[in-house]
């Protein structure tokens, strides 16, 4: 096998230990039935820093507002997250845990979206961009590159983005 078969396959194997590392964390994770990785990330955030905004939640969780959006969106129905209107400024809402979000949180794990970010935010910049561009170009090659990004473990399958 030469290099470039050698780093395809490492490659390969790499994917492949992170998404059976995300379909278990959501299979194992402590958490209310039903709830999903994305949820219980977006949970936690919102428990470490009440308060937040949705554009500062998707910031910290790394993902877009739409799909922050929506996992919220779940928050709230199961009344785990309350929405409020900011007092500096109307126009924004900010989030908090209800009384039930907070049980909900009190022992819940790290997250394995909570560890991949750590990791990422430890690599050497230059190195994490390289793999930014990797993994860019891979999934452009692949024909994949018009596939929304959602909140890793979020239910639902991958939407085009819009035009």
């Amino acid at each position: 096998m030469d290099s470039t078969d050698d780093a395809a396959a490492r490659a390969m194997d790499a994917l492949r230990r992170l998404v059976s590392a995300l379909r278990s964390s959501g299979v194992a994770a402590s958490g209310e039935p039903g709830m999903s990785v994305a949820q219980r990330f977006a949970l936690r955030v919102i428990g470490t820093e009440p308060g937040i905004s949705m554009g500062g939640l998707a910031g910290r969780t790394l993902t877009t507002p739409s799909a922050v959006s929506e996992v919220v969106s779940r928050l709230v129905a199961r009344d785990l997250v309350g929405r409020e209107v900011a007092t500096e400024d109307h126009r924004r809402h900010v989030l908090r845990l209800t009384p039930q979000g907070v049980a909900q949180i009190h022992d819940m794990e790290q997250t394995l979206p909570e560890r991949l970010i750590t990791a990422l935010a430890s690599m050497d910049p230059v190195a994490r961009g390289v793999l930014a561009d990797a993994l860019e170009g891979w999934v452009a090659s692949a024909g994949l590159g018009d596939v929304a990004p959602s909140m890793f473990g979020e239910a639902g399958s991958p939407q085009p983005n819009s035009p």
